[in-house]
């Protein structure tokens, strides 16, 4: 299981808020940047 930190949480529910009105393409972009930041840890 992943624990996160509050301000994770947060930039988590601003995504999921944001995905309504997001195109795919800028939801890979975000997706390679998450998945690079997981390489930082």
């Amino acid at each position: 299981m992943i624990t996160l930190s509050a301000d994770e949480v947060a930039l988590l529910k601003a995504l999921l808020v944001a995905l309504r009105g997001i195109k795919i393409r800028e939801i890979d972009k975000a997706l390679v940047i998450l998945s690079k930041g997981d390489r930082d840890l």
